[in-house]
């Protein structure tokens, strides 16, 4: 028989295989985390038809003939590359991105018993024993499309629970008996702590105790204090709620999670603050003032203070400077409208006076007059009478015949009509009267061929009237005479020269506005304000002469705002009074504007050498030499916890000085102490004022407490399945030398206590970590999600249901450490665990959709070898004929 069929009968067998394997992958493409096969083939024996011959003298060595048997199945291969990752936005989902498997049991809940683990550096692995002894059969899957039952197990979507950690924020290397340290107390009150081992080994102490403290804690892990922080200076000053919040908050901050009590009366202690420093006084000059532009300083003194300046008349000369005991005034009268003086002739002025006076103190003046706006003005001569304008014949220039159509019109009374026309327009027979005013011209439309009755100069002079009247313009004419002539129809008439009544420009006095009245009797009439700080408002007006202009001199406290009735007024009288026939008014509107800085602040701050008050703080005396620096701090004792070293703070805003020292422990303070760190603190603010400490600093028992003892560790998982509050946001540790069944519950028990938080929502971090929210806002730690891999993932058996077990060739499961493992830790070498997301098959159709031709294509090939070799037989059997 052919060797060749044999041949073709193995490629049939094994690409027939190949096409199984294939047929599979597609039918899979959607199943999730699904790892796709391949076949590989190797050759079959070959046999030899002549042996290999090795070189001779005479020629070269042979290879060896050999014909091939055919071809054999090598080997299936499970190929575990990644799928790709598909987003759901389901909370209970979860891939990995990266090497791993999901750990899930078949058989009973594992709460208190739980799988040993042994996580030393190589290991890694369950033991067999607690295995064994579980009843449990352990898988493993890429699949993370978990759902809930109804007591919150987390499981597979066949019910496989899903294995996992148990987490804590304690020592994780204890046993999880949730004990209570025992209580302590110190300041008058007890302290009792929730379970837990994270404070075993801490002392609360008083720190910072003195008056005005606000309430706090402080957490000194290195050396296993709590420090409290508190105004213990008077009673009620805190509560003891106060003081639970105070040290919850500063233990959460420093990342512990176990809960103190507190409870009691807080103790009072005596002297802890001292009186305000009071009566010392420096030599010190008065601070410098201003005036008017000016800026005045003073030398040493208390004489001057509480004296103010003020400015009066601005318009007088010569310069004059008068001192008022009675008013404590300095009244400066100067002319500050031409600014006819400069500082130092203010500051002789002021020295003289006050030197005459029997003042010791003298004045430094600087600056320059201020310049004050609007006090000083004028308008100007647009003021105007009305004048009649001249009526011109526009043909010839003519004024005396000005008939027009045979009519004459009066002359206006002002120049309201200046450069218009009056003319004939429309003028054919039976056309109705009728007046149009437009660009300057008033033409006239009518029959004035008719009999003269046609129409009246009256009915002539209204409808000229109503045409000015609708243009806006307010000229009547008072006559219109005569009657139609068609013989002056082409005359033309124009106003020209007149006068419209109008009033000079406005004044400003001091922001405030003044209308003058119309016509010239107020031409560049002037003003100015005299006296600016008069007590009372009043106008003096003195009429235009022949080579003078009218004016206004004004007094009044131009200081303040003035009303513009007021002035109005004044202003009014004084004109009716000069002017009685004709009694012009003015009328004045607007705000005016105060001028500021012609008052000055008062003349305070200069002093003479004095000490204070000697105050006692602490059991201590201090004494203070001369001097004000000092004057309204009080100072208090702030820390006094043991090994506090003496020191001093000063707190220039709130004026307190803080005296911080051990001042629990006998002889750890004295007086020399005190005194040596207040001179170095005030030195450092630049305070240049000596304190002397005496007398024998106090001592302060009952504020530590005993060592706390005997809590030992809460975790997240109770042997009953039930679940205790461990904060996800704190330093958590997982107890992963076991492995438990995880658990998403309904409620969630806080420790010490009967509170049971309800579970609103929850998360999967990267690390698996399954943190809840809970329904006051706390995250709560529920469990971790353990991971596994293997040397040799391709040898993992597959059971179907997207679940593998180990193999002989596998190797056993590589197990991940937990987060805050107390033994080697593997956890790096994990993938990252994505919620709402699910890893997609890895199966390339395109490629399964090329190897299915090949494969196909092979097979036939195959095939036709068999049938080649039936035909080659038929030809041998055919020669015997």
């Amino acid at each position: 028989m052919l060797r060749s069929m044999y041949s073709g009968i193995s490629g049939m067998k094994v690409n027939q295989t190949k096409l199984d394997v294939i047929g599979n992958n597609i039918s899979n493409v959607g199943t999730t985390s699904f790892k796709s096969s391949r076949a590989r083939f190797s050759d079959m024996l070959s046999q030899n038809v002549s042996d290999a011959m090795a070189p001779s003298n005479n020629q070269g060595g042979v290879n060896a003939s050999q014909v091939g048997l055919g071809v054999q199945l090598a080997s299936i291969d499970s190929v575990m590359t990644q799928g790709m990752m598909q987003p759901t936005g389901r909370q209970l989902d979860v891939a990995i991105d990266g090497d791993g498997f999901f750990m899930v049991s078949k058989g009973p809940s594992i709460y208190g018993n739980a799988l040993e683990v042994n996580h030393r550096a190589g290991a890694h692995n369950i033991t067999e024993q607690s295995l064994s002894g579980s009843g449990s059969e352990i898988m493993y899957s890429r699949d993370g499309s978990f759902i809930l039952d109804e007591q919150g197990n987390l499981l597979t979507g066949d019910g496989f629970r899903v294995l996992g950690y148990s987490l804590t924020n304690d020592d994780s290397a204890q046993q999880a008996t949730g004990l209570t340290p025992n209580a302590v107390n110190t300041g008058g009150l007890d302290f009792r702590f929730g379970p837990g081992s994270q404070l075993n080994g801490f002392k609360v102490v008083l720190g910072n105790i003195g008056p005005g403290t606000v309430t706090s804690a402080d957490v000194n892990k290195d050396e296993k204090t709590i420090i409290v922080n508190g105004d213990f200076s008077d009673t009620g000053a805190l509560t003891p709620a106060q003081v639970e919040s105070a040290i919850n908050k500063g233990l959460s901050s420093s990342g512990i999670s176990q809960q103190v009590f507190v409870s009691g009366k807080p103790l009072k202690f005596e002297g802890l603050g001292s009186d305000s420093v009071l009566g010392g006084t420096d030599a010190l000059a008065p601070k410098a003032t201003s005036i008017a532009g000016f800026n005045v300083q003073f030398n040493e003194g208390n004489e001057l203070n509480g004296y103010s300046f003020e400015i009066e008349n601005i318009s007088k000369e010569p310069l004059k400077v008068t001192v008022e005991k009675g008013r404590k005034k300095i009244v400066i009268n100067g002319n500050f409208i031409d600014k006819s003086f400069n500082a130092s002739d203010l500051q002789d002025e002021i020295n003289s006076v006050l030197k005459k006076d029997g003042f010791r103190q003298e004045a430094k003046v600087t600056g320059s007059p201020a310049t004050l706006a609007n006090i000083k003005g004028a308008s100007d001569d647009s003021g105007k009478v009305d004048k009649k304008p001249e009526i011109v014949n526009v043909k010839d220039g003519s004024k005396n015949d000005l008939l027009v159509g045979g009519f004459t019109f009066s002359q206006p009374e002002n120049g309201e009509l200046n450069d218009y026309t009056i003319s004939i327009g429309e003028s054919v027979a039976g056309t109705a009267l009728s007046v149009v005013v437009e660009n300057g011209n008033i033409i006239i439309n009518g029959d004035f061929y008719s009999t003269p009755d046609k129409f009246t100069s009256e009915e002539l002079r209204t409808k000229v009237n109503s045409a000015l009247k609708a243009e806006g313009l307010k000229t009547q004419f008072t006559s219109v005479g005569g009657q139609i002539d068609k013989d002056k129809i082409d005359n033309k008439i124009k106003f020209t020269g007149g006068e419209t009544a109008a009033s000079p420009k406005a004044l400003n006095i001091a922001g405030l506005n003044v209308e003058l009245p119309k016509g010239e009797l107020f031409n560049n009439i002037e003003f100015v304000i005299e006296d600016i700080n008069s007590t009372s408002l009043g106008v003096k007006y003195t009429p235009g002469t022949t080579g003078s202009n009218p004016k206004f001199v004004i007094t009044g406290d131009f200081t303040k705002k003035v009303s513009a009735r007021d002035l109005e007024d004044k202003i009014n009288e004084a004109l009716a009074a000069a002017h009685q026939t004709e009694k012009p008014q003015v009328k004045v509107s607007g705000t005016s504007k105060p001028y500021t800085g012609l008052t000055s602040d008062a003349i305070e701050g200069g002093e003479v050498d004095k000490s204070p008050t000697k105050v006692i703080v602490g059991g201590v005396e201090l004494t203070f030499d001369a001097g004000a620096a000092l004057n309204g701090y009080k100072f208090q004792v702030g820390t006094i916890t043991p090994g506090t070293k003496t020191s001093a703070n000063i707190d220039e805003k709130s004026k307190t000085i803080t005296i911080n020292g051990d001042f629990v422990t006998a002889n750890a303070v004295t007086a020399k102490n005190i005194q040596d760190a207040l001179t170095r603190a005030l030195e450092g603010k630049g305070i240049d004022q000596g304190i002397t400490a005496s007398g024998k600093p106090m001592e302060i028992g009952g504020v530590v407490s005993e060592e706390t003892y005997g809590g030992t560790p809460v975790e997240s998982m109770n042997a009953d399945g039930s679940i205790n509050f461990v904060d996800g946001t704190k330093d958590l540790k997982s107890y992963d030398g076991q492995l438990k069944t995880l658990k998403i519950p309904d409620k969630v028990r806080v420790p010490g206590t009967d509170t049971e938080l309800a579970v609103k929502t929850y998360t999967i971090d990267k690390n698996g970590i399954i943190n809840g929210v809970l329904e006051d806002g706390r995250v709560a730690a529920l469990g971790q999600i353990a991971m596994s891999t293997f040397k040799n993932p391709e040898g993992l058996t597959k059971l179907g249901g997207n679940l593998y077990s180990s193999s002989v060739n596998s190797g056993d499961a590589i197990i991940k450490s937990g987060i805050g493992t107390l033994n080697d830790d593997n956890s790096k070498g994990y993938g990252d665990n994505l919620q709402g997301m699910l890893e997609m098959s890895n199966v390339d159709l395109s490629e399964q959709f090329t190897d299915m031709i090949v494969s196909s294509r092979a097979f036939q090939a195959s095939g036709k070898m068999i049938t080649t070799g039936d035909e080659i037989l038929q030809d041998i059997i055919n020669l015997k004929r």
